[in-house]
Formats: structure tokens, sequence, C-alpha cells
């Protein structure tokens, strides 16, 4: 169930695995509490919205159950620990016999989302979670992390969660443009790029004391996206002499065009269900630099050998990270294929495997997955 058209990256891979599904022939119903947003137009136009009556999640749950009971699907699938916990209740409250299987995507790092999620009421979803995510008929996590803490700190058994090891984050039209470009026109030599949400899990305060320590040297930074922390971030830039090399771009609508020209992405964030911005950079050959927070950025960087790691919050770290980075020269093409593991296409496979596993799908089922459910 989306919220709206609208957020980062969980919404708009959720959009993208939707696409690639039904290129390969599911038929979707997307299930909305508003039907509009900038992410609506990444939505292949063929795949049905549904707009859930009430508008906010605290009145969804009637309506939720009713769109599910009507469409009838075989797979309900949901993602955000407090739509989880509405789609949860919605389903289990339907006759045993109309009951559609039911997968719960968790995408971020349960334990620590627990207290420092940035929205209380996936806080307080998450609480309730640790006794109630048992009832789901899968839980697909994007890293093996998660599925570690799932299993280890919310009491779900390991026969019910299922680890993608891939996301929808490149789509088709990129890798395409990405399989075009020689990977070097348009870069430029001193643009250190960041793109996240301005909030504290995303921790840009320790990147702009990074690069406030750097030699001597040009450099210029450009932190995308944007959010509550953004005033105290232009204040810490400004008292620490970096304002004028430090640009605030706001949302961008393609993060890929800012990877095509950067000599180097960084990642500063304190946790990270998956972390696209770094996938995104290695699909476009740009070297990435990762705090080693939980779970995403070490697994996508293999631990270290398809990027720098650096410990969370460590400024003097990650300054010495930058300046080595900037000076090597990177292995794009080894970049690139990593990324690239990470393709929409790709992603539609690994869960049409994990949605075959959940047979003998309910007979009244219209298709495979008839309604996605998605944050």
């Amino acid at each position: 169930m989306l919220r709206a058209f609208e957020g980062g990256g969980a919404q708009r891979d959720m959009i993208l695995l939707c696409n690639a599904l039904a290129v390969k022939g599911v038929r979707i119903v997307i299930l909305a509490l508003r039907v509009e947003g900038p992410l609506r137009r990444l939505l292949d136009p063929a795949i049905r919205v549904a707009e859930v009556p009430g508008r906010q999640l605290r009145y969804a749950v009637p309506g939720l159950r009713r769109l599910i009971r009507d469409t009838a699907p075989a797979v309900v699938v949901s993602s955000e620990a407090s739509l989880n916990l509405c789609t949860l209740v919605a389903v289990r409250t339907l006759s045993p016999a109309s009951r559609p299987k039911l997968v719960l995507r968790e995408v971020g790092s349960p334990s620590i989302a627990l207290h420092r999620d940035p929205y209380l009421q996936n806080r307080i979803a998450y609480r309730i979670l640790r006794r109630a995510y048992a009832y789901a008929d899968r839980i697909v996590t994007l890293t093996d992390g998660a599925r570690r803490d799932l299993a280890s700190n919310f009491a779900v058994p390991d026969r019910l969660i299922a680890v993608m090891l891939t996301n929808a984050v490149v789509p088709p039209a990129t890798v395409s443009r990405i399989a075009q470009w020689d990977g070097e026109t348009g870069r430029e030599d001193d643009l250190i790029v960041c793109i996240g949400r301005l909030s504290p899990e995303k921790d840009q305060r320790t990147l702009i004391r990074a690069v406030s320590l750097l030699p001597p040297r040009p450099w210029r930074l450009v932190i995308v996206g944007d959010g509550p922390e953004r005033p105290a971030l232009q204040a810490l830039a400004r008292e620490l002499g970096v304002g004028d090399r430090i640009i605030f771009a706001g949302e961008v609508g393609d993060p890929f065009g800012f990877m095509m020209r950067a000599r180097l992405a960084v990642c500063a964030s304190v946790y990270e269900g998956l972390g696209n911005a770094v996938i995104e950079a290695l699909a476009c050959g740009t070297p990435v630099i990762s705090t080693d927070c939980p779970y995403g950025p070490s697994e996508i960087l293999q631990g270290g050998r398809y990027g720098t790691l650096t410990p969370v919050g460590d400024a003097p770290a990650m300054a010495a990270a930058i300046a080595d980075a900037l000076h090597t020269a990177p292995d794009r093409a080894a970049l690139r294929a990593r990324g690239l593991n990470y393709t929409a296409a790709r992603a539609a496979e690994r869960f049409l495997e994990i949605i075959a596993e959940l047979r003998p799908l309910p007979e009244t089922a219209n298709s495979p997955l008839a309604v996605a459910s998605a944050s």
C-alpha cells in the first residue's frame, strides 16, 4: 500500500519492481492512500492503481481489507513497518478461504529502526511487529544482516525469511543509457556527490566535517536530497568555512545524472536498509566511500572489495578515504558490473522465485501477484 507516489529509495524501488513484474506478465494492482505524487511518472501506465479510502494510515485498514477482498489477489505485498502492520491486520482478518498469501518486505535495519526510524508511526509499528511478523507467509529482506536481525531480535523463524540479495534500483532505461556511455564523458574531476534524505540517520554532518578536513585541493560537494536537517547542515558548512564549496541541490528526479558526473560518491549513514545511492554510483562506475553501517553498504561493497568502508561517525577516517580516492584511478568496469547486479529485471526474477515458494496459491486468485501493497 502506497501512502502516495512520493518518498525516497524504498518507494521508488517498489515502483520499479512492479514495472518489471508487469513486463513479465504479472498483473499488478497498487493500493494507495493518495494516488498522485512525483513518483507516479515512473509507474508503467498499464498498472492499475486503486485508492484506499481514508487518506490517512490510521483509517486505512477497513478500506484496505475491502479492496483486498474484492480484488481477490493471490499475493499481497507490503513494505515499511507501519504499512506492514496495517496490511497484516487487513489480510489476517479475512476468512481463511479467501485469504491471499502475505509477503512483507523489510527494507530497513529492524532493531535500529525500532528506536531511530525518523517516523514515529514506524517506531511504534516495529514494537508490535516484534510479535506479529511471524503471522506473514514470508518476510523478504534486502540484506542478510536484516535476515539475522529478524531471526535474533524479532522471533521470526528462519523458514519464513527470504533474502533478495538484489533490489530494483537500476531501471531498464538507465541500463541502456549506461551501456551507451563511455564512462568518462561529462565527468567532473573535483565533484563529490552524496544523495539521501537530509535527516539524522543519513549523518551528512559527518561528511561535511570530513570535507572540511581535506588537504587544500580543488573539490566541490553536492548534497542531493531534502529534509529537516537542511538548515542545520547549511549552518555547519558555513561554520566550518566550506559553505562556498557545498551545494544543496534539493530533491532530483534522476539520481543517475549526478552519479555520471561525479568523481566520487559518499554515504555517511548511521544505518541503511540497503543503500540505493551506493548502487546507483557503482552502476555508473563511480567510486564509493561509505560508512560500515548496518546493513546494506558492506554487503553491496562486499566488505570493501568494491569501495572503501569507514567507521560510522568518524570524520577524519572519511576525510582520509576521500583524499585517497580523489587521486586514485578507479576500475570502472568492475564497479559497473557490481552495480548492475541490482537491476529491476534481476529483482523481478528473484521476487518471482520467492513467490513460487508460496504455492499452492489461493484458487480464487486472479494472478500470481494481483496486489502490490508497497511503501
